[in-house]
């Protein structure tokens, strides 16, 4: 943690990566960690993700998260999905190091370096970044939040490794939705496991629109037509109790095999 005290400034704080390149944190701030050029801290590697981490400074700790990448994020050699970092601790994205400092490392040719100045760099307010897992809370209290909030931008879902649906919001009105056919399904659940994880931030360039009712409307047309779906699959299986007179049960797989006798 950063020292801190009302009467004390905080130190300035750097970010240095492979001991050459030298980034500086603002207090209540993020940094974004990726392969694409849109990031704040660049990492020119294939198997960096696109969008691989983000490191938050609050001003008197770090935060470093991972956003479901690829080859993990570590720290100390152990993966995290998010952990606070501490001056000394290694931070080790693929091949990458990258550690903290108070004070501007003495590397080759630093005389007169020039420290590059996070080009997304965000305060740390209502329309910062969200992200995190939805095992705490459903999907489509997320979706409301960000409608009522009236945020502007793209919401990600991870199925575990895997993308999931992508949702584009403008002033809290859904336009689009892209790879979105588990969407109502993931709506409806009350509860996810640790590996459903979500993503917003906030996108300048956006599609054209193709959802054109407001977005109440569409919310509840996707949760009904999911438990419609429900209803006529346990329907199916009713009929098919009542014409067969049984249900059809896998065997355990402890059970013993049948003798073919009753």
């Amino acid at each position: 943690m950063v020292e801190n005290t009302a009467d004390q400034e905080v130190l300035a704080t750097y970010l240095i990566v492979d001991g050459e390149v030298v980034y500086e944190v603002a207090p209540n701030s993020v940094l974004n960690i990726g392969r694409l050029d849109s990031n704040d801290v660049v990492l020119d590697d294939y198997k960096v993700s696109r969008e691989h981490a983000i490191l938050k400074f609050s001003g008197t700790e770090f935060l470093i998260v991972d956003l479901a990448s690829t080859h993990g994020t570590y720290v100390n050699d152990e993966r995290v999905d998010r952990r606070i970092v501490n001056f000394g601790d290694k931070i080790r994205i693929v091949s990458h190091e990258l550690t903290l400092s108070r004070e501007l490392p003495d590397v080759e040719g630093s005389e007169g370096l020039s420290i590059p100045t996070p080009k997304m760099a965000r305060t740390l307010d209502r329309r910062l970044k969200f992200f995190g897992g939805l095992n705490e809370f459903s999907l489509l209290t997320l979706v409301q939040f960000l409608s009522q909030e009236k945020q502007s931008g793209l919401l990600l879902l991870e199925l575990g490794q895997k993308p999931g649906p992508r949702m584009y919001f403008v002033d809290g009105e859904i336009i689009h939705v892209a790879d979105g056919a588990d969407l109502a399904e993931l709506l409806t659940r009350q509860y996810h496991q640790q590996s459903l994880f979500f993503y917003f931030h906030h996108e300048t360039n956006f599609p054209a629109r193709t959802i054109h009712e407001a977005t109440p409307n569409y919310l509840m047309k996707l949760c009904h037509s999911f438990d419609e779906k429900q209803v006529r699959e346990t329907d199916e299986v009713s009929s098919l109790y009542r014409s067969t007179g049984r249900l059809a049960v896998t065997r355990r797989i402890d059970a013993p095999p049948p003798t073919g006798r009753r």
